[in-house]
C-alpha cells in the first residue's frame, strides 16, 4: 500500500523534471514537488550553470512550463513564518509550500488561527501580497 500511495505522490515528476532540463536553464534539478490547485502543478527547483537558484511551475497536462523565477526575488518561507507569528501570536503554524494560484507563482501557508480555524492561505512569492484565504471551523471535540 505504501508503494502504491508514494508512486501516486510523485507521478509525473521524473515528466516534470525533463521538461525544465530541455526547456529552461535548470541544469540541476535539487527537488521536485506537486501541487493540487484548480490544475495540478508540478514545481521544479534547481540551479542553472552559473549557480542561480531557479523555480519552474509546470503544466503536464499542457506539457508547458508556466513561468520560471529566480528564487533569490522569492520572499523567504521563513520570513512569511516570522510575520505570520509575529501577527497572529495565537495562530499555531503547520506548514509553508509553494503553489500556484490565480495563473500566478504562490506560497501557500497552512495554519490553525487564534479562533481554532484551519487556514489555508495563498501570497504572492515576490511580495508576500495577499491572493486568498480560506479558513473552516474544525469540528468541536
Amino acid at each position: 500500500m505504501y508503494v502504491q500511495i508514494e508512486s501516486n505522490r510523485t507521478e509525473g515528476f521524473s515528466e516534470a523534471k525533463s521538461l525544465v532540463l530541455s526547456e529552461t536553464n535548470i541544469e540541476n534539478v535539487s527537488e521536485v514537488t506537486s501541487y493540487n490547485g484548480e490544475q495540478p502543478i508540478h514545481i521544479v527547483r534547481g540551479k542553472t550553470g552559473s549557480e542561480e537558484k531557479l523555480a519552474a511551475f509546470i503544466n503536464l497536462d499542457n506539457n508547458k512550463v508556466l513561468t520560471t523565477l529566480n528564487t533569490s526575488t522569492m520572499i523567504s518561507s521563513d520570513q512569511l513564518r516570522e510575520e505570520l507569528q509575529d501577527n497572529c501570536s495565537g495562530c499555531s503554524f503547520i506548514n509553508i509550500q509553494l503553489a500556484y494560484e490565480e495563473n500566478s507563482p504562490a506560497w501557500e501557508l497552512t495554519y490553525i488561527d487564534e479562533n481554532k480555524r484551519y487556514v489555508l492561505e495563498y501570497v504572492r512569492v515576490t511580495n508576500g501580497e495577499p491572493i486568498q484565504r480560506f479558513a473552516f471551523r474544525q469540528p468541536q471535540t
